[in-house]
């Protein structure tokens, strides 16, 4: 019963991270060049900003290292880092190949997530 907490804590962050997540790209679909992809503080510091106590530090440099060594565009990833309100974005926005990326990336975002046993 002593891990029950952590593990619900894990369980939430996982889903606003997955949520955030299934959510971005949102327009990256339209052949437009933005520039260069944000770095791994830049996401890293997003996700801090985004969940608040939710995530470790640990946790945090692993999802925006999986981010940012992800299949997504670097206008999806831009578009995370950059977004006020990642829940104003919607998923019927996303590329075909942004959505692919997400998809895949959905196991590594929960791993990054899951308590070292």
């Amino acid at each position: 019963m002593i891990a029950y907490p952590h593990t619900r804590r894990s369980a939430i962050a996982a889903a606003l991270l997955i949520t955030m997540l299934s959510l971005t790209g949102c327009g990256a679909g339209d052949g437009s060049k933005g520039g260069d992809r944000p770095s791994v503080d830049d996401i890293e510091a997003q996700i801090a900003k985004t969940s608040g106590d939710q995530v470790t530090e640990d946790q945090s440099a692993c999802l925006a290292k999986t981010y940012y060594e992800s299949d997504l565009s670097d206008e999806a990833v831009r578009l995370l880092v950059e977004a006020e309100d990642v829940a104003k974005i919607s998923p019927a926005d996303l590329s075909k190949a942004d959505q692919l990326a997400s998809k895949e990336l959905y196991d590594p975002l929960v791993k990054c997530l899951t308590p070292a046993e």
